[in-house]
């Protein structure tokens, strides 16, 4: 694009200044300004030089300066014609349409001719009774023609208070034909289309009875177990039977029977209608039953890992809600579950320690105090594990001095353990020659009694301990199972 085609757009935005008439009104107040006079740059120039006052004036530098001037007059208006033409539209097309920078910055100025959605016009009542038709044949319960019409008006008035309605109906005709599916497709539409549109509460109402339909149907025998913030139900933590659909069971299985499920993967379906609950009403009144239902499902199929991350985005986010009991102990629950055994990291641990402590502290009339207190015993003993892995690992590469650190670390957290008995035993093998460069290894071991009493025995103290509770056990407080 040229310079005067930028220009000439520039003069089409003023409709005092013609496009034949803005480059020779532009070109004339250049030569003004770069003229010679008193007034001009190139005369202002001359002024400033240390020449004679004789040759200030004479010709051959007045042209001198006038062309060096031109040439730097040229290449600014070059520059400033590629930026434009990069960037803008056509000026040439007065029908032009496309939002490019140039169109936005008239806008701002106040110069743009926008369209009349653009200028906040009321609609016409031919387009208002267009979305009147696509309500009146939802609420006559004609969903067939409800949907012919909201499709036609969501798109013809799309990203306005028109559409965002039509499309809102569209959704709803779905939901009400009971074509789940689709009708979550709709919704997410809406969200995607106009993110802070008006229905956010009922359409979050609708996803989160879709999504309860769907994960009741995946899991018919479950009980109520967990009572939301909204009073409505949610399955329970505790499934006990499976569902006898093979479509259910099976993720990859094509579903050509039940209209109201998707065709694929109704569980995963139903947890991308609670993330889209919680992502675009963060603050609604479903945000955090849908986080909790999330959770609950996670750790029912003993994915313990998303189990905690929505746990804690529950803590983390929702410090006043009705979950937060749940969230601090069963997401104790899923961070020591998460945790795969002495030889891996033992962050798991430390962090489901933290939160079985906080527990206690935080919910003192909790019903769950003593299984917590249980628990806590359990990781005290897991931790000792780890370290007398670590003591292991020095034994097995014959290195002394490291295994007398190891060991004193160990008889001093953990002293009332198996592993510390053990760690007594062979601390008092090590030759003390090997010792002589730690002299608070040494001191050490010269206070320890030579005759220690023999530790409390604990149940499968010494054997890795998987489960938050004692396995084989059949009362509930011992089953390895975090309740409400």
């Amino acid at each position: 694009m040229s310079s005067s085609g930028c220009l000439g757009n520039f003069a089409r935005a003023r409709p005092s200044t013609t496009d034949s008439a803005l480059p020779a009104v532009f070109l004339k107040s250049l030569k003004r300004s770069f003229s010679s006079g008193p007034d001009g740059l190139i005369g202002q120039r001359l002024m400033q030089q240390q020449l004679p006052h004789a040759a200030r004036r004479t010709p051959a530098s007045v042209a001198c300066l006038q062309r060096r001037h031109f040439r730097l007059c040229a290449v600014a208006a070059l520059l400033l014609a590629a930026l434009l033409s990069g960037c803008a539209t056509n000026p040439f097309r007065a029908d032009s349409r496309k939002p490019g920078i140039w169109e936005r910055m008239q806008r701002s100025i106040g110069m743009a001719r926008e369209t009349p959605l653009e200028m906040g016009r009321k609609f016409s009542p031919q387009e208002q009774r267009e979305v009147q038709l696509c309500r009146q044949a939802y609420e006559r319960r004609d969903y067939d023609k409800a949907i012919e019409l909201c499709k036609a008006a969501a798109k013809k008035f799309k990203e306005s208070s028109l559409g965002e309605e039509a499309q809102f109906y569209l959704a709803e005709s779905w939901y009400a034909k009971q074509r789940y599916s689709k009708a979550q497709d709709a919704y997410d539409q809406l969200f995607e289309d106009y993110p802070s549109t008006k229905y956010v509460e009922p359409v979050t109402r609708r996803l989160y009875s879709i999504a309860q339909a769907w994960l009741q149907t995946s899991e018919p025998g479950a009980k109520e177990g967990i009572r939301t913030v909204s009073a409505e139900k949610v399955i329970s933590s505790q499934p006990e039977n499976k569902p006898s659909d093979p479509t259910l069971r099976v993720r990859i299985l094509p579903n050509f029977h039940d209209r109201s499920r998707p065709v694929f993967d109704t569980q995963g379906r139903a947890l991308q209608c609670l993330k889209s609950i919680w992502m675009n009403d963060p603050t609604g009144p479903l945000a955090d039953d849908s986080l909790m239902l999330t959770a609950a499902w996670h750790q029912r199929h003993s994915n313990h890992v998303e189990a905690d991350r929505y746990f804690g985005i529950l803590r983390d986010e929702y410090p006043d809600s009705p979950h937060l009991e749940a969230a601090f102990v069963l997401g104790a629950h899923a961070k020591q579950m998460s945790y795969q055994g002495a030889f891996y990291e033992g962050e798991d641990l430390v962090g489901a320690r933290r939160l079985k402590e906080q527990s206690l502290q935080l919910f003192p009339a909790s019903h769950q105090r003593q299984q917590l207190r249980k628990d806590l015993d359990i990781l005290y003993r897991q931790e000792a594990e780890r370290q007398w892995a670590m003591v292991d690992y020095y034994r097995r590469k014959q290195r002394p001095r490291a295994i007398a650190i190891a060991c004193v670390r160990l008889i001093s957290e953990y002293p009332d353990t198996g592993f510390a008995r053990d760690a007594r035993i062979l601390l008092a093998e090590i030759d003390r020659s090997e010792l002589k460069d730690l002299p608070e290894v040494l001191q050490f071991m010269e206070a320890l009694p030579r005759n220690a009493p023999a530790p409390v025995p604990a149940q499968n103290d010494g054997d890795p301990v998987k489960s938050v509770s004692q396995p084989g056990g059949t009362d509930n407080e011992t089953s390895g199972k975090a309740r409400l």
